[in-house]
């Protein structure tokens, strides 16, 4: 019995004795990061087997979308925005997106706006 007590002891010296801890890493913020939101919408001829898909997070001065056009056919979307300042909604110039094609587009914006989604135009 004497054994097995001088082991747990043993044990338990390095965790009485530690003052380790995590320190924060320099660059790190408190705050979570967002979640991406998507967007996807079926293609003309074919909306239950192709699709668009698009998804983007928000940044403070600009949103940047990435985009997946699996349709054989261009498709034309825009950015919508609300403007919290003078309460009232805008969008983007409406984009035109080659059939087949994956790419992303930035689109600035004020720190005032908030994305409400990307739809077809």
């Amino acid at each position: 019995m004497g054994a097995k007590v001088t082991a747990l002891a043993v044990l338990a010296l390095p965790m009485l004795g530690s003052t380790a801890y995590a320190a924060p890493q320099a660059g790190t913020s408190a705050t979570p990061l967002a979640a991406a939101v998507q967007a996807s919408w079926g293609c003309d001829n074919n909306p239950t087997v192709n699709r668009f898909n698009a998804s983007y997070t928000p940044g403070n001065n600009s949103v940047t979308v990435y985009y997946n056009n699996h349709c054989n056919h261009s498709v034309r979307w825009h950015v919508e925005f609300f403007d919290t300042k003078n309460q009232e909604n805008h969008s983007s110039e409406c984009v035109t997106v080659p059939a087949g094609s994956k790419s992303s587009k930035k689109f600035n914006k004020s720190i005032f706006d908030n994305v409400t989604g990307v739809w077809k135009c």
